[in-house]
């Protein structure tokens, strides 16, 4: 049971960066891609995932930092504290540390200083963890912005290598949309609606992870502008592009291709929380799928909601530890889709 543990956290490590580096280096990160990306990547959800995840590869965490030294004036900070209470994402303290160092830089200190001053952690401890999960040694000297949110490391050095994101191609529509018009909803907004035939303002919300009355209102701004419409059915709004307004900008070649990036990385992150628990480890084959058991039955409406439909397999149908083998095949299936 030990070895089948370990080779299956490795492979969900494996597939977790190989997405992140994918997606960062289609938005300017220096690095590596297997696989080209085509879809539209949502930076504030690809961040919080990445801030989790990338403890395990301290040169993508780097390379994440360097980027965003380059284009964190269109990270929308807002966005960011909205999913951290609404999806729950985890790399609080992390977080905080990454605005204190872009605070930095005094064009844009005032935009990061509250999130800077929002998370620490009570006990220090190591932010790099090697693949196997053993805490990276602590270095002499840390960095002291860092440290001050409780969490240890060398000292922060930009190697100036990223990029300004791509002035064209679907991976930085959304940053491209943030130059064009500002840092704010209206540009989730119109990644959503290039996406769909027309759709409720309630699922907008959902699906760029802000509030209902605010998407409400921007959507009835937008109707003014002549590029969105609206009709109504039952009492209620229901939204579209005007055909062939905004078609060159975002659906080049058909649908924008935007995926529920909140739904889905946050998914993930549990995932990576739940497989990595040292503890399993103690347990025996039966405990075991009982665990897998209780992390399928979180993770099955947050994929529902990501529009990868039901790919986890309802695990009463195997009994006993049966459902360990059953659980691994349904994970991998998903990994092959992200």
């Amino acid at each position: 049971m030990g070895t089948l543990l370990t080779e299956f956290k490795e492979k969900i490590l494996e597939k977790l960066l190989d997405l992140l580096w994918r997606q960062w280096s289609a938005i300017g990160v220096s690095g590596y891609s297997k696989v080209e990306e085509s879809r539209v990547i949502d930076p504030e959800a690809l961040l919080l995932l990445t801030l989790t995840v990338a403890r395990y590869d301290a040169r993508l965490f780097d390379e994440v930092l360097d980027w965003l030294g380059v284009n964190g004036d269109f990270i929308n900070v807002q966005r960011l504290q909205n999913l951290i209470k609404q999806a729950d994402f985890q790399a609080k303290a992390e977080l905080s540390a990454v605005a204190e160092i872009l605070g930095q830089k005094s064009s844009v200190a005032q935009k990061w200083k509250k999130l800077a001053d929002q998370n620490y952690l009570e006990k220090e401890t190591a932010l790099f963890f090697m693949k196997d999960g053993r805490p990276m040694p602590t270095p002499k000297e840390c960095d002291k912005f860092f440290r001050r949110h409780g969490l240890l490391r060398p000292v922060f050095k930009k190697r100036s290598l990223a990029q300004p994101f791509p002035k064209e191609g679907m991976p930085s529509l959304l940053l491209r949309l943030r130059a064009l018009f500002g840092v704010n909803l209206r540009c989730e907004i119109f990644c959503v609606l290039g996406a769909v035939d027309e759709i409720h303002p309630s699922l907008v919300a959902k699906l760029i992870g802000q509030g209902p009355r605010s998407t409400q209102n921007v959507l009835a701004e937008m109707v003014r502008s002549g590029a969105v419409q609206v009709r109504t059915s039952a009492r209620e709004k229901i939204y579209a592009l005007v055909p062939g307004k905004l078609d060159k900008l975002l659906r080049p070649d058909g649908w924008t291709p935007w995926v529920n990036s909140i739904h889905l990385f946050r998914a993930l992150e549990i995932l990576w929380f739940g497989v990595s628990s040292s503890r399993l480890e103690t347990f025996d084959p039966l405990v075991v799928a009982s665990e897998w058991r209780r992390l399928a039955r979180e993770l099955k409406p947050l994929l529902g909601a990501s529009g990868m439909g039901q790919p986890l397999r309802e695990d009463a149908l195997f009994p006993g530890e049966k459902y360990f083998e059953i659980f691994v095949e349904d994970i991998n299936r998903v990994l092959a889709k992200v």
